[in-house]
């Protein structure tokens, strides 16, 4: 079981060479980015062959505009018993109304990476090959769901870190009879608000113009820092 922890995603790689040029990494990950409000965070998703199913059925619904306006409907971290995630994807408020969101057939099980903290992973039925929109995010690491949930990304720094620990740190209220069975740990902002997502979406990567320029300021700062040679 390979482990993907999240970690400060480096942007650019600067390969300055004589002529003070910048090469663009020779592959990037997506990044997509939670929007809460005003508040956000990115989540870095996995370029790893093994996983591309997932990450382009996460992908499909993100560019179909379907997690627009959806809510994290469950939280285990009042129970130090249970696994610690936070769950979302599988619910949108439209108004005052929580409907499901419409979803595509469901994915076969692609479990590459562990539950580590800060990782995003897809929820499922019993059934290994059910998940379709839901996903979760591993408030601490899970182990026990090392091998049966499919890990397909993560946090990608420490102010991200810290939205999933606010989400993760709200009350939880059973709404079972009221919503129905799947909001019987819905956590829920001084008792009354929704968490609700009102963004999923991409992060454009820097255009080409912007790489070159970032390289030839990278050049001309090497340069600079140079000791000036005299001639003989």
């Amino acid at each position: 079981m390979r482990t993907l922890r999240p970690t400060l995603r480096v942007a650019l790689t600067l390969l300055a060479s004589c002529l003070g040029l910048a090469a663009a990494p020779a592959s990037a990950e997506t990044i997509v980015r939670f929007s809460i409000g005003t508040t956000f965070f990115d989540v870095a998703l996995s370029s790893d062959p093994a996983l591309a199913t997932t990450v382009n059925n996460f992908m499909n619904y993100v560019n179909t505009g379907r997690y627009t306006d959806t809510l994290i409907h469950r939280s285990t971290t009042y129970d130090p018993q249970q696994i610690q995630i936070i769950q979302g994807g599988s619910y949108v408020l439209d108004g005052s109304t929580i409907n499901e969101i419409a979803t595509d057939d469901p994915i076969p099980l692609q479990a590459t990476f562990s539950n580590t903290r800060g990782t995003i992973a897809m929820a499922r039925t019993t059934d290994p090959n059910s998940a379709t929109s839901g996903w979760f995010f591993n408030v601490t690491d899970n182990p026990s769901l090392d091998g049966n949930y499919a890990v397909f990304g993560a946090i990608t720094d420490p102010a991200g870190l810290a939205v999933m620990d606010a989400i993760a740190s709200l009350q939880v209220y059973d709404l079972s009879e009221q919503l129905g069975p799947a909001f019987s740990e819905l956590p829920l902002i001084n008792g009354n608000s929704l968490v609700v997502f009102n963004g999923i979406a991409p992060v454009p990567e820097p255009s080409t113009l912007v790489l070159a320029g970032v390289g030839l300021a990278a050049a001309a700062f090497t340069a600079a820092r140079r000791p000036r040679r005299v001639a003989c």
